[in-house]
């Protein structure tokens, strides 16, 4: 028997390496993460029903395996369509800097509206689009600044209900949206102390890789959501830290992709 060894073979190796690796990555710290270690433990139980001889176990189990892949579909729809989502992001050369300045004026709106007791739901869009939940607002094109973060929130103003969606760009980023509609968690999501606006953090980042910053009008405190977490209450300094080290790792595997497929690019045209 002859046996080589080639290129192919290694950019085959090397990309379903990638793929397991983009996967697991994408259900870490998810349900679906508990629900993959169940299907594992299924998986282990009929391999011992067959090495054993017990013929209806294993029988149930072929059943089982016959529309495995149905199953898989159904359990894991909401990391499916995240996953493609991500596939098809569009990297650009972003400013760090912008970034920063971003920050500062998230930080700055959400003291704003703690010091005046009013409540805040504040969506950054990353790689996944939120065109549908834009959508289901007043959509609109302004610079993000703590002044019009609190005139947006105010009881008074007509648009106070509901989120507002910032969307990155190169130069830190833009609010395209007020009044939005979040989809809800479920309610074993979170805690039963928490309200509609933490429910609805929590349900737009399980359908996309949104971060969310919550302000409570009842408890004067600030959330900081991602992947369908609801973290403890930060403080206004803890907050900034813990924006800044997001998205600053962004726009740095951005600009990275970034450098990468001109790079290709180039190489490309040389040939």
């Amino acid at each position: 028997m002859s046996w080589s060894f080639g290129v192919v073979d290694a950019i085959d190796i090397l990309l379903v390496t990638l793929f397991v690796y983009a996967v697991l990555r994408l259900i870490k710290g998810t349900r679906a993460e508990q629900m993959l270690l169940g299907l594992l433990v299924l998986v282990v139980i009929y391999e011992l029903a067959s090495f054993f001889g017990l013929l209806t176990l294993e029988w149930v189990f072929d059943q089982f395996f016959s529309v495995f892949m149905v199953i898989l579909v159904i359990l894991f729809q909401n990391e499916i369509r995240r996953g493609l989502m991500r596939v098809a992001r569009n990297p650009m050369q972003l400013r760090t800097g912008a970034r920063l300045q971003l920050v500062d004026a998230l930080v700055a709106g959400a003291k704003a509206l703690i010091a005046r007791g009013w409540g805040g739901l504040i969506v950054i869009e990353r790689t996944t689009g939120l065109k549908q939940v834009c959508q289901t607002g007043v959509e609109m094109d302004a610079a993000v600044d703590s002044d019009l973060i609190e005139a947006l929130f105010c009881p008074s103003a007509p648009m106070h209900d509901g989120a507002i969606v910032i969307r990155l760009n190169e130069q830190g980023g833009r609010i395209v949206a007020a009044r939005a509609l979040l989809p809800l968690a479920q309610a074993r999501a979170i805690s039963g102390g928490f309200g509609t606006r933490h429910r609805a953090a929590v349900g737009v980042t399980e359908e996309s890789d949104a971060l969310v910053v919550v302000i409570s009008e009842e408890r004067h405190d600030i959330h900081l959501v991602s992947e369908g977490k609801l973290g403890s209450a930060l403080s206004p300094d803890q907050l900034r830290r813990r924006l800044a080290e997001v998205l600053t790792a962004d726009a740095e595997q951005a600009n990275a992709a970034g450098n990468w497929l001109q790079r290709l690019g180039q190489l490309w045209g040389a040939e």
